[in-house]
C-alpha cells in the first residue's frame, strides 16, 4: 500500500426518495456529493485536518492524508425499491464526482445493489478504475495454494478485511432474498400496467365474493319456496332472475374465477411489493439492531469463511456496514480463537431515517484508514467539513444510551454539530 488513505463509505442507497410521507427513509446525495468534492480537493492537495481534543494521544489535530482508495461496501445504489428515474437522478452526479477522483475505486455489492453481480469486473473511472465485486474485498484466491489462506488488505500494523454485513444477517442467510431485485425488475417492467393489474385483482376479488353471496341468496330463496312462506320467495325469485341474476352471473363467473384471481395476483404482486414493501418492512423491522444477533451473526460468518485457512494477520479488522449504525465490536466480544485479534467496525449510512423508532443518531460518516489512523469521521453538511467521531463516544453512547454533559461538552469543542451533540446527549446544549 501506499502512503495515502483508505475512505470507506457505506449505504447510500441512491434513487430511495419519497421520505417521511412515502417510504421512511430517504437518500441523501447532496451531502455525499459534497463529501466527495472534498476528498477531491483533499486529493489535489488541500490541508485538512481535524481537531481530535480530549482523544489526541499528545496531538492537537490529525492532518487528513489524501485518499489512495475508495472502498464503497455495498447498498450505494437501491435496486430494490427505487425508481429508475429517481436512480438516475442520483447516482449519475455521484459517480462522475468519484471519476473526478484520482485514486483506486473499489465497489463491493451489498444486497441492496446485488443486481449489479452480473457486472463484476473492472470499469474506467477517470484515470483511475472502479472494480466491481462481490462478497468481500480483497476478492479470495480460488484453487491453488492461496485459496488455502485468508486474503487481506494491509495498512499499517492491522490488516482488513471488507465485506457489507448482510452476510451475518440470519434473514439473509436463506438464497431466496437474491429473487428481489427480479421483482423491482417486473414492476418497472410493468410500469403502470401494475396498477391496472392491482385493480383487476380486487375487482376479481370483489366478483367472487358477490357471486358466492348471491350463490346463497339464491339457495336460500329457493329453500324458501319449497318449505314454506312460497309465494313471496317465488316472486322474489322471479324477479331476481329475470331482472337482475342471468345478466350479472356470466359476469361474476368470469369476473371471479379463481384462474382470474391467480393470474391478476401473480402481475400484480411485484408493484404491491415495490410500492408497499419497504413501507411494511420498516414498521415490522425497520433499522433495528440487535447487537447480540449481529455479534453470533459474525462469529457464524467468519467460522465458516476461514475454514480449513490460513490467517496470517494477529490484528484483523471486519470493516462492514448494513445496520446503517456505528459500532465497533472488540475481539474480546467477538472471541474469534485460532490466535486472530478480530475486530469488527460498523459504519453509518448516508440516509435519512423519518421512521421514528429507529431514527437513526449518527449518518453521513466515513471510516478513515491510514497507516497510524484508524478514525471514524462524520460529514458536517452545513459547514461543509469532517469532525472526529471518538470511539470512546461510540461506547458510551452504546452502553447508556447517551453520552454525558462532559463528553458532550468535549464534541462540541472539535466541532461537533450542536444538533447532533443535543441528539447524543439529548440535553439541550448553551
Amino acid at each position: 500500500m501506499g502512503e495515502g488513505s483508505i475512505i470507506v463509505i457505506s449505504d447510500c442507497h441512491l434513487g430511495l426518495v419519497g421520505g417521511e410521507r412515502k417510504k421512511g427513509v430517504v437518500c441523501e446525495p447532496e451531502k455525499l456529493g459534497q463529501f466527495l468534492s472534498w476528498l477531491i480537493r483533499l486529493k489535489n492537495g488541500e490541508k485538512i485536518s481535524v481537531v481530535l481534543g480530549p482523544w489526541s494521544k499528545g496531538r492537537g489535530e490529525k492532518v487528513l492524508k489524501p485518499p489512495e482508495k475508495v472502498v464503497l461496501i455495498g447498498d450505494i445504489i437501491e435496486l430494490w425499491d427505487a425508481a429508475d428515474s429517481a436512480i438516475e437522478y442520483c447516482s449519475r452526479p455521484i459517480f462522475e464526482l468519484l471519476g473526478e477522483l484520482d485514486c483506486e475505486k473499489i465497489y463491493l455489492l451489498g444486497n441492496h445493489d446485488y443486481d449489479l453481480k452480473s457486472l463484476v469486473g473492472v470499469y474506467p473511472s477517470g484515470e483511475h478504475t472502479l472494480n466491481i465485486v462481490d462478497d468481500c474485498y480483497p476478492v479470495q484466491e480460488e484453487g491453488g495454494e492461496k485459496s488455502r489462506r485468508v486474503v487481506t488488505l494491509r495498512k499499517g500494523d492491522r490488516d482488513y478485511l471488507f465485506v457489507h454485513g448482510y452476510q451475518f444477517d440470519r434473514i439473509f442467510r436463506f438464497q431466496p432474498w437474491k429473487f428481489l431485485p427480479n421483482i423491482r425488475s417486473g414492476a418497472v417492467a410493468f410500469g403502470g400496467y401494475g396498477d391496472l393489474f392491482i385493480g383487476l385483482l380486487f375487482l376479481s376479488t370483489a366478483a367472487w365474493a358477490l357471486k358466492h353471496v348471491f350463490s346463497q341468496r339464491l339457495l336460500s330463496l329457493v329453500s324458501q319456496a319449497l318449505l314454506g312462506s312460497a309465494l313471496p320467495a317465488l316472486f322474489a325469485l322471479l324477479s331476481l332472475s329475470l331482472g337482475f341474476w342471468w345478466t350479472v352471473l356470466p359476469v361474476l363467473n368470469t369476473l371471479g374465477s379463481e384462474a382470474a384471481i391467480l393470474i391478476w395476483a401473480i402481475l400484480g404482486a411485484p408493484r404491491i411489493i415495490y410500492l408497499y414493501g419497504r413501507k411494511i418492512w420498516n414498521r415490522l423491522v425497520g433499522t433495528r439492531y440487535n447487537r447480540e444477533a449481529s455479534i453470533r451473526g459474525l462469529r457464524r460468518w467468519w467460522a465458516k469463511f476461514s475454514e480449513k485457512k490460513a490467517v496470517d494477520s494477529e490484528n484483523l479488522r471486519i470493516v462492514y456496514g448494513h445496520t446503517h449504525l456505528a459500532d465497533v465490536i472488540l475481539p474480546e466480544e467477538l472471541g474469534a480463537g485460532g490466535g486472530v485479534k478480530l475486530t469488527a467496525l460498523n459504519i453509518p449510512a448516508w440516509v435519512k431515517d423519518y421512521t421514528e423508532k429507529h431514527r437513526q443518531k449518527l449518518r453521513a460518516a466515513c471510516l478513515y484508514i491510514d497507516d497510524e489512523d484508524e478514525l471514524f469521521i462524520g460529514w458536517d453538511w452545513n459547514e461543509k467539513k469532517p469532525f472526529l467521531i471518538p470511539v470512546e463516544a461510540v461506547y458510551e453512547r452504546r452502553k447508556n444510551g447517551f453520552i454525558s454533559k462532559d463528553t458532550a461538552e468535549k464534541l462540541v469543542s472539535i466541532g461537533w454539530p450542536r444538533a447532533m451533540v443535543e441528539t447524543w446527549a439529548e440535553i439541550k446544549m448553551r
